[in-house]
């Protein structure tokens, strides 16, 4: 079958002329056989009008004879018979031109009906990866067609936000990963360079490698958990938030006042749906870059707002960097992100003095509508 004959607008064409033709077609069959009911039931005697004179400008020419019942069925029998066949004659021209007129109407609505399907199809055809910023906006009434572009149009918003955050995500990780190996190259070079180096020029090679290869494993071990949470190859279950600030707290105490800093606990209890360890690894990270940045206190806390819990992490540091200004977060806020927006939670930064991070997560199977837009610490 040709390309033509399987488009959707022909066999919509067929089908609404299918339709008018049907339609147009029963009206006729219904004058036809009323009439020619009429015809059989009526007689033309009351017609007929015989032996009265017949004037013609007032000259009289003769009578109309009169006719006999035979001669009168007779003549009115061929009179209906004649009737019907030009009945007949016009109703066939009448279906004719009905059925051309039907496919050329149902031609032109079913172009008009799949003009937003098309518009819809050129912009699917014109969208690659690497560009998701081209959108429908389709105009017109609120109907099936322009809800389903108001949805394409969002899935595709969707989309561009996730490739977006993908390629940000893989930036990060490309450039704090190579920063490590860096260091390591650059300290085995200068020490196998140099023919004088010593046994302790050796053992602090080894150590600034070590640490190095630390550094790295904690950042493949939050990639990995990140990748596994992302397949579905990890369970979630009601994780109390308050037990994993609260126990983070404890375990970062000594490391805090290593750094000058205090930590303020302020554990509310939360319960969010989700994989304990991944939402460990992501406070873990918020408590790390807090303490690193922070001057005197962190402020490490949880709890709930409507559908939604929360934990948050607030320093007194300089702030996050600008990214118009060239800033970058860094692989455990990019890695922070990711788990966040797999388990259907949001990572909001609060402006202000310092830094506040607050990872919103639902507590319940559906909250209702986006996460609150409050600093936790002050506005609760």
């Amino acid at each position: 079958m040709p390309p033509f004959f399987r488009s959707i607008r022909f066999k919509l064409s067929v089908q609404y002329s299918a339709v008018v033709f049907g339609l147009g077609g029963a009206l006729l069959a219904l004058v036809y056989i009323g009439l020619r009911e009429m015809l059989r039931r009526d007689t033309m005697t009351h017609y007929v009008i015989t032996g009265e004179p017949v004037y013609v400008d007032g000259e009289l020419i003769g009578t109309v004879p009169a006719l006999a019942e035979q001669e009168l069925r007779t003549l009115e029998s061929l009179f209906n018979e004649h009737v019907l066949e030009e009945l007949a004659r016009f109703t066939t021209i009448g279906l004719a031109v009905l059925f051309l007129l039907s496919l050329v109407v149902g031609w032109v609505m079913s172009g008009r009906f799949l003009r937003p399907i098309e518009e819809i199809t050129d912009v699917a055809a014109d969208i690659q990866a690497s560009d998701l910023s081209r959108r429908i906006n389709l105009e017109g009434p609120d109907d099936e067609l322009t809800r389903l572009a108001a949805t394409f149009d969002g899935m595709l918003e969707r989309l561009d936000q996730a490739f977006t955050s993908q390629r940000q995500f893989l930036a990060d990780t490309s450039h704090d990963l190579r920063t490590p190996l860096a260091v390591i190259r650059a300290n085995v070079e200068v020490v196998l360079g140099d023919e004088s180096s010593t046994l302790e020029d050796w053992r602090e090679l080894g150590d600034i490698v070590a640490r190095s290869s630390e550094k790295m494993a904690k950042m493949i071990d939050g990639l990995l958990g990140a990748a596994r949470l992302q397949v579905g190859q990890a369970q979630a279950v009601s994780v109390d938030l308050a037990e994993l600030v609260t126990s983070k707290g404890s375990e970062y105490g000594s490391l805090a006042e290593a750094h000058g800093a205090r930590l303020d606990i302020r554990a509310t209890a939360a319960i969010a749906q989700g994989v304990e360890v991944s939402l460990d690894r992501a406070l873990t990270n918020l408590v790390d870059n807090a303490i690193a940045a922070s001057k005197d206190e962190v402020v490490i806390g949880s709890g709930t707002v409507g559908d939604w819990a929360w934990m948050a992490v607030a320093d007194d540091g300089p702030g996050l960097p600008d990214p118009p200004d060239g800033g970058r977060v860094g692989l455990g806020l990019a890695i922070v992100e990711q788990i966040v927006h797999v388990h259907g939670g949001a990572l909001a930064h609060i402006p202000g003095s310092g830094t506040t991070m607050v990872i919103w997560l639902p507590s319940q199977a559906a909250p209702a509508g986006s996460h609150p837009d409050i600093d936790p610490f002050t506005d609760l």
